[in-house]
């Protein structure tokens, strides 16, 4: 029988008790938190949030980039029962109090850079707490009162805030017992062939992973994260192989950095790393190109796992180039779902003809439904949105009629409509057509056009905007603003709407290209004319 999942504050200590102590959980440049600190340290912040007042259910926000500091803010809060939720470091001012007001921060947790945004952003009664200052410095010093216990509800939440691909940022509330389920933590693979191992007690989870060490031939450790952990995918990903009893490796530098990301796969000995589509993989395969020393660089290394962003087949094929026994994972998924399909990549070729296969777990089913809700049968014709049951999140942070959308009940069982487009083909695999909505990915981060419309629609000289997308070799797509002008062009119109938009948005929500025109951008009814702004766009490229 499957083990239904534990808090994972609870797992960690389990985990820390029976490991090693001097294991490194994780790793960052010259810093190594070892399994043994990462438990204490976790215990301390749990108990300096209690002193300092916070309750089980209060929300503490995450602004932090990829270092050992946001785990331990993490796990703390987790320990504390105060709900963590990851928070994205891009965010001016204006996008970050509406972020702080939705959410309902009680504390921020954030870097000396991001403070006084931060600062300013918060509520005058909430706790801003810079992890290069004093306060964190003392959080980390509390005292553990005498019988002082951490937090241990199977069912207490943590939120991922989207993206934007199902609209303007959204918190994700889940229970974690249900990401137990719907993350496959306690699910370890086993040879070819062989059934993977679903452990069925807490107990057997901390069995296994003292079993698979660093040394082991099955370890995945030290796993180098190069995706933000200030999104969904990278945030699951480090919590997925931290409560697996592995060691997480965080690239030291404040942005990624492909030169940096190969050296430190051959210090750490990395057997696996992951990344965010071309907009990490093509700078790898570029510097790998360039450097000619792939085969050592890339020699520990076993697997490349890719969510968030197209991975192409091309890029692919230049990174196994150069280390013919990698084996590359394409993931589908979101904050909603988890993982929702695969594809897997040798040099032997593509799983499934570079198709997805839905992921399996216990209690999982996944289907395509029509608009109307009803199924589309695999073995018949039609694209449909993907739709996966099985253990899922409450549902989105104040949001009920979202919630109602996206969360059906079909046939008796609640579903999450993932907002993906995908038709059945002959095997069984899943061949993806593309998201349900006008969001634009760019390299893993998303943008919704009608955020950045209404913020160039501020400038004088704009009569009317759509922010369309257009091919990008690197970032999958790059985000273009087709602006129809009030009156005659200005000189230097285009550099003044670009000065106006970084003062309003975060950098990747900046348009990379500006095109004006004298056309309409809206249809006969007033509405939002997408088909004719992407035609100007791709005739201006």
């Amino acid at each position: 029988m499957a083990f239904g999942g534990a808090n994972f504050g609870l797992v960690l200590k389990a985990l820390a008790a029976a490991i090693p102590p001097e294991r490194p959980a994780l790793v960052h440049g010259p810093r190594v938190v070892t399994w043994g600190e990462f438990d204490a340290a976790t215990d301390r912040i749990a108990a300096g949030l209690a002193a300092r007042g916070f309750k089980p259910g209060d929300i503490a926000g995450q602004m932090l980039r990829n270092t050992p500091d946001y785990m331990l803010a993490y796990f703390g809060c987790a320990k504390a029962g105060v709900v963590p939720v990851n928070v994205n470091y891009h965010y001016k001012a204006r996008e970050l109090a509406d972020i702080c007001t939705r959410f309902g921060l009680k504390a921020l947790f954030t870097e000396s850079d991001f403070a006084d945004a931060a600062r300013e952003a918060m509520p005058a009664d909430a706790l801003t707490i810079d992890v290069g200052g004093a306060d964190w410095a003392a959080l980390c010093a509390s005292d553990v009162p005498e019988g002082f216990t951490i937090h241990d509800d199977p069912k207490a939440l943590f939120l991922t805030a989207t993206g934007g691909t199902t609209g303007m940022p959204k918190a994700v509330m889940w229970p974690m017992d249900q990401a137990w389920g719907a993350f496959n933590i306690g699910i370890w693979q086993r040879p070819p062939g062989t059934p993977p191992l679903v452990v069925g007690s807490l107990e057997e989870q901390v069995a296994e992973a003292v079993r698979i060490g660093p040394e082991h031939p099955a370890s995945s450790s030290p796993l180098l994260l190069l995706s933000p952990l200030m999104h969904g995918a990278g945030q699951f990903t480090a919590v997925i192989h931290l409560l697996k009893g592995g060691t997480l490796a965080l690239l030291p530098a404040p942005k990624f950095d492909a030169d940096l990301a190969l050296d430190e796969v051959r210090r750490v000995g990395a057997r696996g790393m992951f990344i965010v589509g071309d907009a990490f993989a093509l700078p790898l395969a570029d510097r790998l190109d360039a450097r000619g020393d792939g085969t050592e660089a890339l020699a520990s290394l076993r697997s490349i796992t890719s969510s968030g962003a197209v991975l192409s087949p091309a890029v692919k094929a230049r990174l196994i180039a150069h280390h013919p026994a990698l084996m590359i994972i394409d993931a589908l998924g979101s904050s909603e779902s988890s993982g929702t399909g695969i594809v897997i990549t040798t040099a032997a070729g593509s799983s499934g003809g570079g198709k997805f296969q839905p992921l399996p777990g216990p209690g999982r089913e996944t289907k395509l439904f029509d608009e109307n809700l009803n199924e589309i049968l695999p073995e018949t014709d039609g694209v449909g949105i993907v739709a996966r049951t099985g253990p899922l999140p409450l549902g989105y942070l104040g949001e009920d009629e979202k919630n109602a959308q996206t969360f059906p009940v079909i046939g008796g069982k609640r579903w999450l409509m993932t907002g993906d487009r995908a038709r059945w083909t002959a095997d069984g695999t899943l061949e993806f057509i593309g998201r349900d909505n006008m969001c634009i990915n760019t390299g893993g981060e998303k943008v919704f056009p009608e955020e950045v419309e209404a913020v160039l629609q501020g400038h004088p000289g704009v009569k009317d905007v759509r922010v369309v997308s257009l091919p990008d070799a690197r970032f999958g797509r790059k985000v273009v603003a087709v602006v129809e002008l009030e009156g005659a062009a200005p000189e230097g119109l285009q550099a003044a709407l670009d000065t106006h938009a970084r003062a309003g948005l975060a950098g990747y929500k900046i348009p990379r290209l500006y095109v004006l025109t004298d056309q309409s951008l809206r249809l006969n009814n007033g509405k939002p004319d997408y088909k004719t702004a992407q035609a100007i766009a791709e005739a201006a490229e």
